[in-house]
């Protein structure tokens, strides 16, 4: 094999090209096969980002208000315990994998029941949804896992959609301490890949916290922040979001005569308004009200009691301007409201922007996989050639940090004990998105005291490079390394 690659610059180009060469030395058989499945994922240009979570977490709600349609099934209906992948296609139709290996095509959507997709659930591995026009946030593919219950784990198709994904959502309505074991098995099941690199926490549902009716972000602000401490090392960030609003924000399903509907319940004698809206069973028994049953439960569905009330007192402000409110208002008022735009901005940002260094990673891994499992019977030159060739490209700074990561999960499962401070510089250099945030400076700082910074924060990984325990100073080595990187990549003040 050809020589070490570069330690800087574009990563996807050098996996690609180490997959295509070692595709042309590998002989038939199911190495072959999984270098090549790696190789022509590089060649895709897709993310593909699955969505976790325990049983009835809000998954599929959030999957369908990130495709910007309802098409994963939802409800606790039996065909959310189907793997299923979503992804732009010519045709509104569904692929149905089965356990065998074959598979047969079907029109239409994702149906309530899996009766419906000519199997036994039992003989299905997964099924692919394509849809026509489909436009999901970042063009990204979603998986829609089952549920995890950390009693029984996940079964074989879905824990190969998780592995074969290139980063992870994990949706949590109520956090508890059951949500760090199930992430932690997630992680685990996934071949330990999906770390705070590669993983954001989404705290859904969050009208529903407390007393279900009022302002529900102060709690839900508090709640999120206090369990991405709590989750430190397995996820990136915990983000709140009205899931059901969000769903219907980015969705296709509102349209002008639902915003009548809105303006028509704005003329509903204030106290009874008022007490209908206590609850959703006192909004649809509300019989007396200005809709009919079959409206309010439309309303109801789209928005819940919540989004009902986001409706409203946007349509009273409308008003009050002499104006009435349309959907394409009433539209911008829920994204802003449910918390979908932060989560968003931060896939954009986290996923979609590092998309071909999260693909060359899943790429790597899917090789090392492969030689570890079936690669027994290869040349033993071919072998050591083939994992000395992905030592060098780990070597790369951006792999580098991926291997910190796995630290920040071997921490936060107390695997390995660091200070808080030397936890939360390891959680910086892992995640930041520049030299400055990854050294816990702020943005603007001088290439002086980034320099100093980068000098001092290499001294103190070194002191633990150094010390007794083995796990702590193979990671302190690394993130050492990634300072000096820093450091050197940094010019001194004054330089031209």
């Amino acid at each position: 094999m050809t020589a070490a690659p570069p330690q800087s610059g574009g990563l996807a180009p050098l996996v690609a090209g180490f997959t295509a060469e070692l595709e042309r030395l590998l002989p038939p058989g199911p190495p072959a096969a999984a270098v090549r499945a790696a190789r022509e994922r590089l060649a895709g240009h897709t993310l593909r980002i699955a969505v976790g979570g325990r049983m009835n977490a809000g998954k599929s709600t959030l999957v369908n208000a990130l495709l910007g349609r309802r098409l994963a099934a939802s409800a606790a209906t039996e065909c959310t315990t189907v793997v299923a992948w979503f992804r732009p296609g010519p045709l509104n139709r569904i692929q149905v994998r089965h356990r065998d290996g074959t598979a047969h095509w079907r029109p239409g959507g994702l149906p309530r029941d899996p009766r419906d997709l000519g199997l036994p659930t039992e003989q299905i591995a997964e099924v692919v949804v394509e849809a026509a026009g489909l436009r999901p946030v970042g063009g990204c593919e979603l998986v829609d896992t089952p549920g995890l219950d950390s009693l029984s784990g996940l079964d074989g198709p879905a824990l190969d959609a998780l592995a074969r994904a290139d980063a992870m959502i994990y949706v949590m309505p109520h956090p508890g301490a059951g949500d760090a074991e199930a992430l932690g098995a997630l992680r685990a099941q996934a071949d330990g890949r999906m770390t705070a690199l590669n993983a954001v926490g989404v705290l859904s549902r969050i009208d529903l916290l407390g007393e279900g009716h009022g302002d529900p972000w102060p709690r839900a602000r508090q709640v999120a922040a206090t369990n991405a401490g709590r989750l430190a090392g397995l996820v990136d960030e915990v983000l709140p979001v009205v899931g059901l609003l969000a769903q219907t924000a980015l969705g296709e399903d509102f349209t002008e005569p639902d915003a009548a509907l809105v303006r028509r319940l704005v003329d509903a004698p204030a106290g009874e308004l008022c007490r209908a809206r206590y609850s959703g069973r006192r909004f649809l028994d509300w019989d007396t009200g200005p809709l009919t049953r079959a409206e309010r439960g439309r309303l109801f569905g789209l928005l819940g009691v919540y989004g009902i009330d986001t409706a409203l007192a946007a349509a009273r402000r409308y008003r009050a301007d002499g104006r009435p409110i349309g959907a394409a208002a009433l539209l911008a008022e829920f994204r802003a409201a449910s918390g979908i735009a932060a989560v968003v901005e931060q896939l954009t940002r986290r996923f979609v922007d590092t998309a071909d260094v999260l693909r060359s990673a899943a790429a790597l891994g899917a090789v090392e996989v492969a030689l570890a499992t079936t690669g027994e019977d290869l040349p033993a030159d071919l072998l050591r050639q083939a994992r000395a060739r992905i030592g060098e490209l780990r070597r790369h700074p951006e792999l580098r940090r991926h291997e910190l990561a796995r630290a920040l999960a071997a921490v936060a499962a107390r695997r390995i004990e660091l200070d808080q401070d030397a936890a939360e510089a390891l959680l910086a250099l892992a995640t930041g998105r520049t030299p400055a945030a990854r050294l816990r400076l702020p943005e603007g700082t001088t290439p002086a005291a980034l320099r100093r910074a980068a000098a001092h924060a290499a001294r103190d990984w070194r002191r633990l490079e150094d010390g007794p325990l083995r796990d702590v100073g193979r990671y302190a080595r690394i993130a050492r390394e990634l300072c000096e990187a820093i450091y050197f990549a940094t010019p001194p003040e004054g330089t031209p």
